[in-house]
């Protein structure tokens, strides 16, 4: 193997390294009143910044939350490996690379995502006395226009979630696991909920009353929510219920992982399913996003008032929820479904 051949693996080991637990040299600098990181390798600081500055003992994170954190400091890593002359050599024109390059490759929303990262990084650096200068003042988000949205096929929404329980392919428990992703596919598509929030759903949330049926849960930012269940959501869930037990299947979880008890599957389980129910109807590829973008849309053009609306979704602010309105306006809304 070549000296270039052996960088490019060690690179590439360095990147995805999932920033373990600290070593001997992290733990003497935490020990310090002061961060003196000037002993510390870029790496060793990037596994400092993680565990001091983005995930502390104290935090209270999402997976979803970790795992885009990791993507985009795993992004800033490799960029530092292999466009530059290290953390302590960082100049404006590496920066000024940095941002052409997130700019060139990816959605207005990673890039700003992707640019607050680093400016969090430089200030951490800057605040703890490693750069004398505060280099997060020259990452600055550049105007993209936002690529136009494929609209929503309501009826496409619905045939995919029905086809979740065609994605099982193993035997072992198989009508046990495609009731399970039938209950999936129809709880996405009728409760606009987060993927995370979906995952950590547990059948004690669920609720009935002789009014109505609802989850109660809490979602991002610990917020408290409840969505209404329709009648078949509630059956399927019941059904499911019934069945775990019948085959001794012990779980919390509504997305139970059957090969670990009280454990739900993984988002990247759930985008996988996603994907292969999406593959039995449509050439488009949908996320599990994609149905709570089709949920809000559908309750906006069926006239729930926004303020309704942002709190059945879990928006923080109702600007967010005002975006799908203003989107919806300017779609043809005589396709749109007003049942």
């Amino acid at each position: 193997m070549n000296e270039e051949a052996m960088n490019e693996v060690v690179i590439k080991e360095e990147a995805a390294l999932a920033f373990a637990d600290s070593r001997e040299k992290l733990l003497a600098v935490l020990e310090d009143d002061h961060l003196n990181m000037e002993a510390l390798s870029d790496l060793e600081i990037f596994e400092l910044f993680w565990a001091t500055e983005l995930f502390p003992i104290y935090s209270q994170k999402s997976p979803h939350t970790k795992r885009a954190y990791k993507q985009d400091l795993d992004y800033i890593l490799r960029f530092f490996v292999t466009k530059t002359q290290g953390v302590k050599q960082l100049t404006i024109l590496n920066l000024h690379e940095y941002l052409k390059d997130v700019h060139d490759q990816y959605a207005p929303r990673t890039v700003k995502r992707r640019n607050a990262m680093l400016r969090r990084f430089l200030r951490f650096l800057h605040v703890n006395d490693y750069h004398v200068r505060d280099l997060s003042l020259q990452v600055k988000d550049q105007m993209k226009p936002e690529p136009l949205r494929r609209e929503i096929d309501f009826d496409e929404m619905e045939a995919i979630a029905l086809a979740f329980r065609h994605t099982v392919k193993q035997k072992k428990n198989r009508e046990l696991l495609q009731l399970r992703n039938e209950t999936i596919g129809y709880l996405l598509l009728t409760t606009g909920m987060r993927a995370s929030e979906l995952l950590s759903l547990q059948f004690s949330h669920v609720h009935e009353t002789s009014s109505m049926s609802y989850i109660e849960f809490k979602g991002k930012r610990e917020k408290w929510r409840r969505i209404p269940l329709s009648p078949k959501s509630i059956h399927l869930i019941n059904r499911l219920k019934t069945l775990m037990h019948i085959e001794g299947v012990i779980n919390l979880h509504i997305c139970f992982n059957v090969r670990d008890e009280n454990t739900p599957i993984s988002y990247e389980a759930l985008r996988l399913i996603t994907q292969a129910a999406s593959a039995h109807l449509t050439s488009q590829t949908n996320s599990p996003h994609w149905f709570r973008r089709s949920f809000i849309t559908k309750l906006l053009a069926n006239g729930i008032p926004l303020y309704e609306v942002m709190n059945l979704s879990g928006h923080e602010s109702i600007t967010t929820t005002n975006t799908y309105l203003q989107q919806l306006k300017k779609a043809n809304l005589n396709v749109l479904p007003y049942d």
